[in-house]
């Protein structure tokens, strides 16, 4: 009776129930609305900023270069900037369906964390010392600063096995601490006074080609490791105890999942400063719309994520237009809430 129970029990851990007859389609349908809506949003991200371009102008912009002016707006300035705004969502959407599934802890975001911050002090202690450095060494400073954060967190969390309690409690001590060092490093240099204000906020003024391809390798190398860990995930929900009696490496998976997130997030922070809340917010929605499934979970987030900070860069335009705000105040405005509607209900 035991070698029959015993499969039993790692297929329930590794693949959770199918879905009903008739509800396999939900994903599917889901998937196709949010893919037109995000086109319709980076359709409106074309058309909207400082100068306002009607649907044939963009159009026009992207398919031909009779029009000189419409395709340098575009190409030059708004499409690589809509692609950033695309990466950074998902992957801090994905980083924190992440930290939520491995902390289970519905709270958990790269920004409560520390992680945003531990990639950030790395982003400003860079350009502090070098204003001039490449964009592509900034893009590592964040990885290497998401990867010593994480590498902290995780140690502060160990105690002879890593609880999901002290992690959390640990970043969020570590988001303090290192987000006092950046206020400090940043109030002390006035070369980099100016843009302090968007950094701190999160934004997408002025990003550009460069800064999706110095960002890009990053983020592709962790949703790669977040969708291999989905898995793991799953059974890393059962509780530890279930987990390493299936024959998963528990402390080991927390530590490739928190590498993965140090990644995402420094990917997102190298293009856009300390924006917030994205990855509170979208794993929530994902799970609302197709269920706790991480295999499922981790795409739809990063879905979710790309479009919400689409929509909040095109509201950052058109706020004070010609002006712009950081974008960091509108997720900050959708997600601060969000956050007190956790604690008071959940």
């Amino acid at each position: 009776m035991a070698n029959m129970a015993a499969p039993t029990a790692s297929s329930a851990g590794s693949a959770p129930p199918r879905a009903l007859p008739g509800t396999a389609w939900r994903p599917l349908a889901i998937l196709a609305v949010g893919l037109l809506i995000l086109a319709a949003a980076g359709y409106a991200s074309l058309m909207f900023g400082a100068v306002r371009l009607s649907p044939g102008d963009v159009w026009s912009g992207l398919t031909s270069a009779d029009d000189v002016f419409a395709r340098n707006v575009v190409w030059q300035i708004r499409y690589p900037r809509l692609l950033d705004a695309m990466i950074v969502g998902a992957g801090l959407a994905v980083a924190g369906a992440l930290l939520q599934g491995v902390t289970r802890n519905p709270l958990a975001d790269p920004t409560i964390l520390g992680v945003t911050a531990a990639c950030g002090l790395a982003s400003a202690s860079l350009i502090v010392y070098d204003p001039q450095s490449p964009q592509w060494a900034i893009a590592i400073a964040c990885v290497v600063g998401g990867l010593v954060g994480a590498g902290i967190l995780y140690v502060i969390a160990w105690r002879g096995a890593v609880s999901p309690l002290r992690l959390t409690l640990a970043g969020v001590a570590l988001s303090a601490f290192f987000g006092a060092a950046i206020v400090g490093l940043l109030a002390s240099s006035r070369t980099f006074l100016q843009t302090s204000l968007g950094f701190l906020a999160g934004g997408l003024y002025g990003s550009e080609w460069r800064d999706l391809w110095a960002a890009l390798p990053w983020f592709a190398v962790g949703i790669l490791g977040a969708v291999a860990l989905a898995g793991r995930l799953n059974i890393l929900a059962l509780g530890d105890d279930v987990a390493a009696g299936l024959g998963l490496l528990t402390d080991r998976t927390r530590l490739l999942v928190l590498a993965c997130v140090g990644i995402l997030t420094a990917a997102a922070v190298s293009v856009a400063g300390l924006v917030s809340f994205v990855g509170l917010v979208c794993p929530h929605i994902a799970r609302y719309t197709i269920g706790h499934d991480n295999r499922l979970v981790i795409p739809f987030s990063a879905l979710y994520g790309a479009i919400l900070v689409v929509l909040a860069d095109l509201g950052a335009r058109l706020i004070i237009r010609p002006a712009e705000v950081p974008m960091g105040i509108i997720t900050a405005a959708i997600g601060a809430p969000f956050l007190l509607y956790l604690v008071r209900f959940r």
